[in-house]
């Protein structure tokens, strides 16, 4: 699961290629690199 790296939500969703809305606040974000991705906390 994706985390949005400003408020920390959940509700991301992938607009299009690399390019990805938060639900919660509204934030865009335009690099995957830029979200938190839980799956590193984990080393799957």
């Amino acid at each position: 699961m994706v985390r949005c790296p400003r408020c920390g939500s959940e509700a991301i969703e992938e607009i299009n290629y690399n390019t990805y809305k938060c639900h919660e606040c509204g934030y865009m974000i335009r690099n995957p690199d830029d979200l938190d991705l839980a799956d590193e906390e984990y080393g799957y």
